[in-house]
């Protein structure tokens, strides 16, 4: 319409909303999980609190195992830690092993590569590539591990029992690791949605959509916690395998809340 009067918003009753749980370690998410306001995401079943990085993660040894997706998150935090200082492990190409640390606070935060399948257009050297069950199983583990666990984006190609297989074996190995350590704490990533124009029919987000709800069903047994990166690139419209610095904020915020 050209020309309409005010229109005047009231409360139906006089009933406040409830205030939301802060969102905690092994709260199970809602579908769908949330939404985005003002670039921030607002999880439905808790609320998220502004928590301080650097303080939050003293002390800590943060392990995050996976694709580029979750090395995003490397990037981000040496780029918002300024105290972090990178060590060089003589590795090859993009997809070398990272470390870096703040011997000040005691930060440790440490990303590796999973094993085949392995896709890209960029080179890295085949010596140092592992699976995470086995970097699992020779992790010890405390309360002061933090084990961060990405999967999936390299998997959409090839048949999905394959990442089912290569699931069952990380759950495994956490299964073993929460035994002999139940302090350890374990957290799954979900895949993100990625361009609807690159090889869709092998890359697709179908295919990554079987295996988002796979994931959640196969570690639900489990004492993990879970970051549902698929609902939050949805609601961003991100359309990106590596979205923007301020969905990987959020999706770091999540680990915050759930370690502090």
């Amino acid at each position: 319409m050209d020309n309409f009067d005010a229109i005047s918003v009231s409360k139906c009753n006089k009933k406040t909303v409830p205030t939301k749980k802060k969102c905690r370690f092994g709260m199970a998410p809602a579908i769908p999980s949330g939404h985005v306001w003002k670039d921030t995401w607002n999880p439905v079943s808790c609320s998220l609190a502004p928590i301080e990085m650097k303080e939050c993660l003293r002390g800590k040894f943060i392990y995050l195992m996976g694709d580029s997706t979750i090395r995003q998150w490397m990037e981000y935090f040496k780029s918002s830690i300024n105290t972090l200082k990178s060590v060089d492990l003589h590795e090859f190409g993009k997809f070398q092993h990272q470390l870096a640390v703040d011997l000040d606070r005691n930060i440790n935060i440490q990303w590796q590569k999973h094993a085949y399948p392995l896709i890209g257009s960029l080179t890295y050297s085949v010596k140092e590539i592992e699976y995470l069950a086995r970097v699992i199983d020779r992790t010890g583990g405390e309360k002061n591990t933090i084990i961060v666990i990405s999967l999936g984006q390299h998997f959409r190609p090839f048949p999905i029992d394959i990442f089912i297989r290569r699931a069952l074996n990380v759950h495994k190995a956490v299964q073993r690791l929460l035994l002999r350590s139940p302090d350890t704490m374990v957290i799954v990533k979900a895949e993100n949605i990625r361009e609807m124009n690159t090889d869709v029919e092998r890359f697709g987000d179908f295919h990554g959509y079987i295996q988002y709800l796979a994931i959640k069903d196969i570690f639900r047994d489990l004492n993990v916690g879970i970051i549902d990166a698929w609902d939050i690139t949805i609601a961003y419209g991100t359309n990106n395998v590596h979205p923007p610095q301020s969905v990987v904020r959020n999706q770091i915020n999540i680990l915050l809340n759930y370690i502090c």
